[in-house]
């Protein structure tokens, strides 16, 4: 990110790394060749310049550790302030990757890590903007999707009042492919109420096909993909989620009654989507991780069409959650005992 005409002074020194302690009334420097330099009081300010935040000063005092700087003394409206070095703004030519990220925004980014570079997907299919929204499910329960002409962009709440995480997303339509390219930062933004989803998949499905529905007027031809969003959310939720929690259950009790002991049955979500699936499978359990705090199981949807199939898919998966290997063959002999119990037939145990 390049923007012109402004930069903000390193954090190195003079902040948290190392605290500023000093006497505004005797520190200042008055002869500084910093000092009546112009000054814009950053987004990122704090203590008593948060209300000035975007208003224009000088340098009036430069406030020096060891040679280095460590803070200035600003007027602003004619009123004195001591800034740290990331309250403002100095004369510079360029500003590039200064604005410090809040952690909100900074789990986003790393959750949708993949899109830093461009990504490519055929014109008519909308997996890429599922595999986007299950990420950024990983990271958040909140996030308001916001169609545009040029793609779309989700708000995502922070802590602190009046400020927002935006997820920009460019969305272009070329011969046969879309382009898509996320950009991630924090902004100061007025409160909005952002509906919390619970359910990972649920979001994830709630997001794509608001964002495919709207994208559908800015020229995407996503009519029938937003129809499967709907269709596939709908089976997820009344029929795929109900199975894996009663299949889940069966496990569990088995598995209890092999350990001499009652083990908690840990939350999952699940649903029929295959953005998640490697080629020549039809089923995925990803265990609970840092991010997310429970098992995530993907179902290919054409299993949906054979009943016994479906139930010898989930139970699969639904055993991989019981059995929670470290290593080692994953169907060992745990899972081959429970595989027996609860009827997986034998060519569905590998």
């Amino acid at each position: 990110m390049i923007i012109i005409g402004k930069d903000a002074a390193s954090i190195s020194v003079g902040d948290r790394l190392s605290p500023l302690e000093a006497d505004s009334s005797l520190d200042p420097i008055r002869n500084d060749p910093l000092v009546g330099s112009l000054v814009e009081v950053s987004n990122i300010a704090g203590g008593d310049l948060i209300p000035l935040k975007g208003e224009s000063g000088e340098i009036s005092g430069v406030i020096r550790r060891m040679g280095q700087v460590a803070g200035y003394e600003i007027k602003v409206d004619g009123s004195p302030h001591i800034a740290t070095l990331k309250d403002v703004y100095v004369d510079r030519e360029f500003l590039e990757d200064i604005q410090l990220g809040s952690p909100t925004s900074q789990a986003v980014q790393e959750a949708l890590s993949r899109w830093s570079q461009p990504r490519t997907y055929w014109h008519d299919q909308t997996e890429g903007l599922e595999a986007l929204c299950f990420a950024l499910a990983s990271a958040t329960t909140q996030a308001l999707p916001i169609c545009t002409d040029w793609g779309w962009r989700f708000l995502v709440p922070e802590p602190i009042p009046g400020r927002m995480t935006l997820v920009d997303c460019r969305a272009a339509l070329h011969d046969e492919y879309w382009t898509l390219t996320v950009a991630v930062y924090p902004v100061d933004h007025e409160e909005l109420q952002v509906p919390r989803i619970p359910d990972h998949w649920a979001r994830t499905f709630s997001w794509a096909h608001k964002i495919a529905k709207g994208m559908v007027e800015a020229g995407f031809p996503w009519e029938k993909p937003a129809r499967s969003l709907e269709r596939r959310a709908r089976a997820s939720a009344l029929v795929l989620q109900p199975l894996l929690n009663s299949t889940l259950k069966k496990c569990f009790e088995f598995r209890s009654e092999l350990e001499g002991k009652n083990l908690p049955i840990p939350p999952v979500t699940g649903a029929f989507s295959s953005v998640r699936i490697k080629a020549g499978t039809v089923g995925l359990n990803e265990p609970p991780t840092d991010r997310r705090p429970y098992s995530v199981v993907s179902i290919e949807p054409k299993v949906a069409k054979d009943r016994h199939y479906l139930d010898q898919v989930v139970l699969h998966e639904c055993l991989h959650i019981a059995v929670a290997s470290n290593g080692g063959d994953p169907h060992g002999k745990t899972f081959q005992a429970l595989a027996e119990k609860l009827g997986l037939d034998a060519k569905y145990r590998d």
